[in-house]
C-alpha cells in the first residue's frame, strides 16, 4: 500500500519531516557512519529547515558525518534571491554546526550545462557505485506534477544514464540544475512533501493514477530498493479516496 500521511497544519507536517530527517540521520550514521541528504528548495521545506534549525532534536546528531547535496537549483548565483542554496542557508546551515566541506552545493552560477557536467563529476566522486545512493532526498511536487527540476514534456524525463541534468522546461521556457529520475530512485528513502488546495487536484490524479498515468514527472518516481512517503497537508488531500489516507 502506497505510504501517504496527512497532517492537520503545515506546521504539524514540518515537525514530521524534521523528526524523519533526524531519525533517518541518526540510524544512518550508526548503520554506517555517514548520513548523505539532498536537499530541496520551496515553500515546505523552507519550513523544515526552520524547525530543523531550531529542534533540540538536531542538536543530537553527529553533523560532521552528514552530507547536504541539493536535489535541483535554479540558473543563479549562490546569493540571488531565487537560489535554493541560499534558502537553506539562511534557515537551516547557518544555525547548525555542519562543516562547510560537507555542503555540496550546485555551482549554478556557471553556464547550465557545465554547472550540470561539474556537480556530476561531484556526485559521482562522492558516491561509489552505478548510482548515488542518497539516504534522504527531499521532494516537492508542483501542480502541473513537476518534482524535483524535471518538468512535464521536459526532455529530461528520457534521461536514463546521467546523475545530474540541465534540464530546460519548455512551458515555462527557462533552464533548471536538477538530479535525474534514475538518480532520485537509487535512494534509500524519499520524502515528498506536499501542501495546499492548490495542489489537490494533481494529488488525486497522481495517487490514483488517474487520467495522464506516467506522463507527470512525479509518477516516475519509484524507489529501486528504498521508501518513499507522501507527506501531506489536509488541504492537499480534499479529492483523495479515504482509503488512501494514512
Amino acid at each position: 500500500m502506497m505510504n501517504v500521511k496527512v497532517f492537520p497544519s503545515t506546521t504539524a507536517l514540518a515537525d514530521f519531516a524534521a523528526e524523519s530527517f533526524v531519525q533517518l540521520a541518526g540510524e544512518s550514521i550508526r548503520r554506517r557512519g555517514l548520513f548523505t541528504a539532498a536537499l530541496s528548495g520551496g515553500s515546505t521545506p523552507k519550513l523544515l529547515y526552520k524547525e530543523l534549525a531550531v529542534s533540540e532534536r538536531q542538536r543530537s546528531l553527529a553533523w560532521e558525518n552528514i552530507h547536504l547535496f541539493w536535489g535541483d537549483e535554479r540558473c543563479v548565483p549562490p546569493d540571488h534571491l531565487d537560489s535554493n542554496y541560499r534558502m537553506a542557508r539562511k534557515t537551516l546551515l547557518n544555525e547548525i554546526s555542519i562543516p562547510e566541506g560537507n555542503i555540496h552545493r550546485v555551482p549554478a552560477e556557471l553556464d547550465a550545462r557545465l554547472a550540470a557536467f561539474q556537480y556530476e563529476e561531484d556526485l559521482r566522486g562522492f558516491f561509489e557505485g552505478e548510482w548515488p545512493r542518497f539516504d534522504l532526498v527531499l521532494l516537492g511536487m508542483g501542480d502541473d506534477g513537476h518534482t524535483a527540476s524535471l518538468f512535464p514534456d521536459s526532455a529530461g524525463l528520457n534521461e536514463e544514464e546521467r546523475w545530474f541534468i540541465a534540464n530546460y522546461a519548455p512551458k515555462k521556457q527557462f533552464w533548471r540544475l536538477t538530479l535525474s529520475k534514475n538518480a532520485i530512485n537509487a535512494a534509500r528513502n524519499i520524502l515528498v512533501l506536499v501542501q495546499g488546495t492548490q495542489k489537490a487536484d494533481m494529488i488525486a490524479n497522481v495517487l490514483t493514477k488517474g487520467e495522464g498515468e506516467y506522463v507527470k514527472p512525479i509518477m516516475l518516481i519509484t524507489p529501486w530498493d528504498g521508501r518513499m512517503v507522501w507527506a501531506l497537508d489536509v488541504e492537499a488531500t480534499s479529492k483523495l479516496p479515504p482509503d488512501l489516507i494514512t
